[in-house]
């Protein structure tokens, strides 16, 4: 047994090596950072913390639990969505599995250990590949695989966990395109491209555009006539058309469901302009390149370290290599630079839409093809490189040192230490490669020497900027969420929301397992931001918070509950607070403690019918006058609840007087003194009023103080923003500006007439429609009067069907989000809303019948061999 595991070692150690190196490596690095196991902190970062850490908690509970429906809708999603873009996107890689081996409380050392290993992987799979390019030197294999598995790309997007498999593949899918030119197999290719689809379709998109751009390369490389390209060509394009249709369960349902989500952000206008000077890249190949203002946007992160820098340089230069690959390895080259700083190739590899953060995310396929180029440069060397090769690569690199020292300035991740750490790298490595003798075991193994010294020293320069949450501090964060929820999230009470004004991420509600109204996801469907801004809370194109919701929306969108924050900040340091709901004492108080819960017994039935015009077309840019026609849709009466408050005083400090708020422009009268303007209104305990804000009053131009307690505005907001205001005697309302101008565009004070809301909505609320949520059906029984209309707090997604007593029904959008329907028959109906994902049995009968071809074929040829 110990001579077999001796020869086994002997026989794997270049492989064993590249796995372990970069592990170790980045095991050290975590265990310095104290992240939890190694100690109190956390691997968790910016979305790795804000929204993949929710959804791993999803994946976990959802296969642990056997709740599989919520595989495919939940109503912790938003205000409810499909799942099926969230698997896609984010969870289905096969290392998500170690997740389900950690109990919920260690998901962070999971998180960890999944990071590790995919480092450890991504070299695995580039030896590999470099060994079936007959790299033959096993430690120059070691030191290339060490570069890639720890290059700029995965180290800056390490927490973007969901991408890293793409690095993992990438090598065996070129590997595969190989043997497709050189041996006519398709079955590595067709594997390892229709795994990265199912694994993460977005990072297969860019992968696809490469593989495509080698293929042809690589045809022109190996035959001299377009005859012979026929039979590879055809083999391709089987193999390709054969992935796309293994991976049909996943793939064709997220297709058909992105057009209503992310796909309808598609740039339609295209600049023809480099989007930076294009030289400033060389500042990325320097060690330490990276720190967090580079992830929103910054220069595309290729750090590969000085041996592969300098052996993808002597590619060029290296006349042992044929001339024809050389000029097809360049133009390969000068593509791939041009679509990281060129802004329609930059646009065409992000699928037409320009990336929120984390700016050209296929960059690791340049490091890819970096180090590729290096390893044959470096392998093709048996003796000294010649003068003229040495000649024009000091002059590179002596340019690149000079023109990033004359505009060191430029680069604010960039520091005298670090140019000469990268100055010491680079010398070292041009002596070591000119004077050595390839033929020495001691020049190989300098190289791997050099290659682990300068990539480690880039993992702690460029990690060492970044902050990560304590683990303790998540922990605590989570416990308190789900003791808070568990007693009010209960199915068998009904379908309701609950809302709060406090939150870790938008994804709070995921995490907890409970049907709230935020969500942060890149498959969010476009419609529901819209609505959230029409009623006026916080929204981006990937992220909805309903924390500063009315009493009116509460009641319209099902919100029974709600989850207030009177804790001491220092408790819980990972609270972030919403503006205050000063409107929450109409609320019956059900637990008072350091987070009350309060209940409100006025909410709309989520199912309902009524006599009004819901389907009635709302044009409004104030959220408040949106609300208004909201309740006019769904009633029969014409009244506003909301009436305009301008029983107040302005006071302005520093600044040009006024006597109302709305549409004014403030301008600081001394630019070198502050500048304040006071808004001073008396209430009493029958009124609710509401500040409408406007986005360009968000917190970098001004500040907004109520009553000495700050109003918690996001730092950008795309719409106007409703907030509670207090209805004390006395109240002050004091913005500070920031800037030197503000424009208050919408700025209006708003009281709501609770009482006429109430009676209003009275026999909506009365409805007792016997609804109950099953398996992603709803089911109710509804009485209608005379044609009446179905209204509906349930958003609208293409996988939605409605029958109503057993008579298919078409679905009708109200305000361009929720369901509902018209022409009701007057009697009792049974209403049956279903929910399955549009093109997801297509896809698995797709994936089935092309899988079983494949058995199929494989073993008529078997028979035949």
């Amino acid at each position: 047994m110990i001579n077999k595991f001796k020869s086994f070692l002997k026989t794997n150690y270049t492989y064993i090596l590249c796995l372990a190196i970069p592990i170790i490596i980045m095991a050290c690095y975590f265990a310095y950072r104290n992240m939890f196991p190694f100690g109190k902190g956390s691997i968790l970062t910016v979305d790795l913390g804000q929204q993949y850490v929710d959804f791993f908690a999803y994946y976990r509970r959802t296969i642990l639990s056997g709740n599989y429906q919520t595989i495919l809708y939940s109503f912790s999603n938003g205000y409810g969505g499909e799942m099926l873009g969230i698997w896609a996107y984010y969870l289905l890689s096969p290392f998500n599995l170690i997740i389900l081996m950690f109990p919920a409380k260690l998901i962070n050392a999971a998180i960890l250990l999944i990071t590790i290993i995919k480092y450890g992987m991504s070299g695995l799979s580039f030896s590999i590949f470099l060994k079936h390019k007959k790299i033959r030197h096993p430690l120059l294999i070691i030191a290339m695989s060490v570069a890639y598995s720890l290059n700029g790309w995965i180290i800056a997007n390490q927490l973007n966990l969901m991408w890293l498999d793409a690095m993992i593949l990438l090598p065996l899918i070129a590997m595969g395109i190989d043997y497709i030119i050189s041996k006519n197999q398709m079955k590595i290719f067709i594997i390892s491209f229709a795994a990265l689809l199912i694994i993460n379709y977005y990072m297969a998109y860019m992968v696809g555009i490469f593989t495509i751009i080698y293929f042809l390369a690589e045809l022109i490389i190996n035959f001299k006539t377009v005859k012979k390209c026929w039979v590879p060509l055809i083999k391709m394009i089987v193999s390709l058309v054969t992935s796309i249709l293994i991976s049909s369960f996943i793939f064709i349902p997220n297709l058909l469901e992105l057009n209503s989500g992310k796909g309808s952000y598609t740039i339609q206008k295209i600049h023809w302009h480099f989007e930076y000077n294009p030289f400033y890249m060389i500042s990325k190949l320097f060690n330490g390149s990276f720190n967090f203002n580079q992830m929103p946007s910054g220069y595309p992160n290729i750090f590969i370290g000085a041996i592969a820098t300098i052996g993808f340089i002597l590619f060029f230069c290296n006349q042992h290599i044929a001339l024809k690959r050389r000029i097809s390895y360049a133009v390969i080259t000068i593509i791939l630079i041009l679509s990281m700083c060129f802004e329609p190739l930059d646009l065409l590899w992000h699928a037409m839409q320009f990336p929120i953060w984390y700016p050209y995310r296929f960059s690791f396929i340049f490091c890819f093809w970096m180090i590729y180029l290096s390893s044959i440069a470096l392998n093709t060397y048996s003796n000294r490189i010649n003068i003229k090769a040495v000649t024009i690569l000091a002059l590179i690199l002596i340019a690149g040192f000079i023109y990033i020292a004359a505009n060191n300035k430029t680069f604010n991740f960039m520091s005298m230490e670090k140019y000469f750490i990268s100055l010491t790298f680079a010398t070292i490595a041009f002596l070591v490669i000119i004077l050595s003798n390839k033929k020495s075991k001691a020049y190989w193994i300098s190289l791997v020497v050099i290659v682990i010294c300068d990539a480690g020293l880039n993992v702690f320069n460029s990690l060492n900027s970044i902050s990560y949450v304590s683990n303790n501090d998540y922990v605590q964060y989570t416990s308190m969420l789900k003791e808070n929820v568990r007693g009010i999230a209960n199915p068998k009470y009904g379908f309701y929301r609950i809302g709060k004004d406090f939150y870790r991420s938008r994804d709070d509600s995921i995490q907890a397992n409970y049907d709230g109204g935020s969500i942060f996801s890149s498959t969010l469907q476009k419609s529901t931001p819209t609505f959230n801004g029409n009623i006026g809370s916080a929204y981006t194109t990937g992220s909805i918070d309903y924390s500063n919701g009315t009493l009116v929306s509460d009641s319209m969108l099902n919100f029974a509950y709600f989850i207030k924050n009177n804790s001491n900040s220092n408790d819980y340091p990972m609270i972030q607070k919403s503006s205050p709901r000063y409107d929450l004492k109409h609320y019956e108080l059900i637990n008072d403690s350091e987070f009350p819960i309060y209940h409100s017994s006025f909410t709309l039935p989520s199912l309902y019918t009524t006599s009004g015009n819901v389907f009635s077309n709302i044009n409004s840019m104030d959220p408040i006058d949106y609300q208004n026609k909201m309740v006019k849709q769904i009633t029969t009466q014409n009244n506003n609840v909301f009436t305009p408050f301008n029983n107040y005083q302005v006071i302005s400090k520093n600044a040009n007087n006024v006597n109302s708020i709305t549409q004014q422009v403030f301008k600081k009268r001394n630019l070198l003194k502050n500048s304040t303007i006071h808004i001073k209104y008396n209430g009493n305990h029958n009124q609710i009023f509401y500040m409408v804000i406007p986005s360009s009053l968000n917190q970098k131009n001004c500040s907004i103080i109520v009553n000495g307690q700050d109003i918690n505005l996001p730092d950008n907001f795309e719409s106007t923003f409703v907030v509670s205001l207090p209805n004390m005697s006395k109240n002050n309302i004091t913005i500070q500006l920031k800037t030197n101008t503000i424009y208050t565009n919408e700025f209006n004070i708003y009281n709501l007439n609770l009482t006429k809301y109430l009676n209003s909505t009275k026999q909506i609320r009365k409805q007792d429609n016997k609804i109950s949520f099953k398996n992603n059906s709803i089911h109710a029984i509804v009485s209608s009067h005379n044609n009446d209309q179905l209204a509906t707090s349930i958003p609208y997604s293409k996988g939605w069907s409605l029958k109503i007593d057993g008579h298919n029904y078409p679905i009708k959008l109200i305000n361009k989000e929720f369901i509902g329907t018209d022409n009701l028959p007057k009697g009792k109906h049974k209403v049956v809303l279903s929910y399955y994902p549009v093109g997801l049995n297509l896809g698995i009968l797709i994936t089935l019948v092309t899988t079983a071809l494949i058995i199929l074929i494989s073993l008529f040829k078997r028979r035949i061999k």
